[in-house]
């Protein structure tokens, strides 16, 4: 089977199923549809009965077991089961000229059986409308996720599209499933199912009842024959002989559907073709033709062995035309177009535009194309007797309309001023004429009645959007009130918060004035040092350890950015990097075994006396063989007891990244710093968002080797054999600090 259609299938509600047909009857006997598999072949099955078989046969389901599949529509098994049988293709179209919703129509309206499918140039997905005696089921694929769209959307869906759509007849083999024994109910066919489904119809007549049924389609039927095919029995019996058994399908209700060729082929009656009586009941009350009948001749037995109306089983037989009657039927009468017209609603919509119109064609066009064929005497006869009802009245058929109307109303006219074959040419051309200005004036007011229709929609389509807009902009305008008074509260609770401050300073200008310095509790408690030479655990300095601040300023009853100065300054990154710096970094390196490849960055931790926010280090330069002393600023230095510089850092605290240019300056201030101080351990780029590549590829080329270098010293900007110093970057992320370069 089809890849793709076992990937669809794959999705299906599923559960397994064991000791063959009798474990399968078990779960289809509630109208199942959907697919089962035995691992290797295939069932399809549609309210319980089964509608296809691939890769295997009906038999090897007998004592199987495996798995059943329950489909989300109907749509989809008998449109599995009939791609999978390869139906024959009938015609190709375009959607611009036959659209799908006229094709839909008349293949409705003629019984057909088989499927159409909608994807060749058409990219928003793949769109199907199943037929099984002219009732439709629709799927749709959409897009490259291929959403499964079913029912009138589905096909709504596809009569939008535009492309080219194939039609392809199918001949299903509808049966139950066997029963516990194995043995396999009759094959029937879904329109014949709808024409036999609940009829109750006895025989009767001269004959008596036919002995002629066929086993199949009392088995279809319930042992009941289908009122019309009753009566047409009835009447081979009156003509003195039996019907024709078709072996093959004696069931089949389907119409044939042909192409342009075989509809006009179908026209002039050299095909035998299912007479639709109803145009609401697509498949009920057709009447199967004889071969005598389908060839134009006389049925068996005289002109008096007509056949039972199309109209409906429960319509009295027609009458026999005396020689009388048949000699007073006019010979200009129209009959024949109207059958024509009847065969062309039978038969597949042409590519031609003109021909898929779907109106119906005028007077003028009707007589030439019945005019253009010749009947012989007999067809013409029986013709005239198909269109005549039992009271001797016309008999309705498809193809009757205005056009219909209006021609029997002319021949009215013409029978009470005197004999038909009396009436005057100018007479006739005049009531030609108004006839064709009728239906000009009939098509202008259908196209009128479609811009109109049109035009309706759009304004119905435009008060929609409308009323979405509108409803959207009321949620939005409740989303915001609900904001603003969520706002207002924060407000209120922050101002309840503020502390009751004499003065207040902006974060820059706290910043600025603040320094931070490592103290102890006790000098006897857990130090640096300790941690340094692996004697104290974390736990024990940070109990010991305290980060305290000295400022510029009088802090009590200073406000920072509308909080107390001490929570605004331990919310800062400055404050937090600072005792990550010395409660945590000690154990991370010692931890990892990285003691030696960051020897002078960690020997310098226990050195850490003070840190300052927003401070400078002084540098040595020469040029022009000068000494010059120049002052380099960052946003945090740290210091030992004299006041040497260890470390500096370049801190971002915003949401976007550290760029290029910040590496490339902390860089080559790390080199001036280092060539003038020898206690000078770490440059450090701390950022609460990410590094952009470009800053990652200067610090890689700075290091040289590359980052992750298996050198004696990692991350190690190198001055010379004994000068340099670390380059470390850092990313403030979940509350913490974490060293990414040089990856521990």
């Amino acid at each position: 089977m089809d890849a793709q259609r076992r990937e669809a299938i794959a999705e299906w509600d599923d559960r397994s199923f064991s000791d063959g047909f009798a474990g399968l009857r078990r779960i289809v006997d509630d109208g199942f549809s959907g697919a089962a598999t035995d691992g290797t072949g295939w069932l399809f099955l549609v309210d319980g009965r089964v509608v296809g078989v691939v890769d295997a046969t009906l038999d090897a389901f007998a004592d199987a077991s495996g798995t059943v599949y329950r489909a989300p529509d109907d749509a989809l098994p008998v449109l599995f089961a009939m791609q999978e049988t390869g139906g024959e293709p009938r015609a190709k179209y375009y959607t611009k000229d036959t659209p799908l919703k006229e094709a839909d129509r008349k293949l409705s309206q003629g019984g057909f059986t088989g499927y159409i499918e909608l994807s060749e140039n058409v990219l928003s997905g793949d769109y199907y409308v199943a037929y099984t005696g002219g009732e439709s089921m629709a799927a749709a694929y959409v897009g490259n996720a291929r959403r499964l769209e079913t029912g009138d959307d589905a096909f709504e869906l596809a009569a939008d599209e535009v492309g080219i759509y194939t039609v392809y007849e199918v001949d299903l083999d509808v049966r139950p499933l066997p029963d516990d024994d194995g043995t396999a109910g009759a094959a029937t066919d879904p329109a014949d199912e709808a024409e036999t489904e609940g009829s109750d119809v006895e025989t009767g007549g001269e004959g008596g009842a036919s002995e002629d049924t066929d086993d199949d389609s009392a088995s279809a039927g319930d042992g009941a024959p289908d009122a019309t095919r009753d009566a047409d029995e009835r009447a081979d019996a009156d003509a003195g002989e039996e019907a024709p058994e078709d072996e093959e399908s004696p069931t089949r209700g389907a119409v044939q559907i042909g192409d342009a060729e075989s509809s006009e082929a179908d026209a002039e009656g050299t095909d035998g073709d299912a007479e639709d009586g109803d145009d609401d009941s697509a498949g009920a009350g057709r009447v199967r033709r004889s071969p005598t009948e389908a060839d134009g001749a006389s049925p068996p037995g005289g002109d008096d062995a007509d056949a039972p109306d199309a109209e409906g089983a429960d319509a009295p037989a027609a009458r026999a035309e005396t020689p009388q009657e048949k000699a007073d039927a006019p010979a200009d009468e129209d009959v024949f177009s109207e059958e024509a017209e009847w065969r062309e609603q039978k038969s597949i919509p042409a590519l031609d535009p003109s021909e898929a119109s779907g109106e119906l064609r005028s007077a003028g066009e009707r007589r030439d194309a019945s005019s253009g064929r010749s009947r012989p005497a007999d067809d013409r006869g029986r013709s005239e007797r198909s269109a005549s009802n039992a009271n001797g009245g016309p008999r309705s058929t498809r193809s009757t309309g205005e056009s219909a109307s209006a021609r029997s109303a002319v021949s009215k006219r013409d029978a009470s001023g005197g004999a038909s074959s009396g009436a005057s040419p100018e007479r006739l051309r005049k009531l030609e004429a108004a006839l064709e200005e009728t239906e000009t004036e009939r098509e202008a007011l259908a196209d009128e009645r479609d811009r109109l229709a049109a035009e309706r929609d759009e304004v119905e389509t435009e008060r929609d959007e409308l009323a979405e807009s509108v409803e959207r902009l009321e949620a939005e305008v409740e989303d915001l009130k609900a904001e603003r008074d969520r706002l207002r509260r924060e407000l209120s609770n922050a101002k309840e918060r503020l502390p009751d401050a004499e003065r207040t300073l902006t974060p820059a200008e706290a910043r600025n004035g603040t320094n931070l310095f490592i103290r102890y509790d006790s000098k006897e408690g857990a130090t640096l040092a300790d941690a340094h030479e692996g004697r104290v655990d974390r736990e024990a300095l940070r109990e010991n350890l305290r980060v305290e601040h000295h400022t510029s300023f009088e802090t009590d009853g200073l406000a920072v950015d509308g909080r107390p100065f001490a929570e605004f300054l331990e919310d800062t990154i400055e404050y937090g990097f600072t005792r990550w710096l010395v409660e945590d970094l000690p154990f991370e390196v010692r931890g990892t075994g990285n003691e030696g490849t960051l020897r002078d960055l960690y020997d310098a931790l226990p050195e850490i006396d003070r840190a300052e926010i927003g401070g400078t280090v002084s540098v040595e330069l020469r040029e022009g063989g000068e000494e010059i002393r120049e002052q380099r600023s960052f946003d945090l230095v740290l210091r030992d007891r004299m006041g040497h510089p260890l470390f500096v850092a370049d801190l971002n605290d915003s949401r976007d990244p550290t760029p290029e240019g910040t590496l490339e300056s902390l860089v080559e201030n790390g080199r001036d710093i280092a060539s003038s101080n020898e206690t000078f351990a770490g440059a450090f780029a701390v950022t609460e968002s990410f590094f952009e590549p470009g800053a990652l590829e200067t610090a890689s080329d700075a290091v040289g080797g590359g980052l992750f270098s298996r050198s004696k010293r990692a991350s190690f900007v190198k001055l010379s054999r004994k000068q340099g110093y670390h380059l470390c970057l850092v990313e403030a992320r979940d509350g913490g600090f974490h060293m990414t370069v040089p990856d521990l």
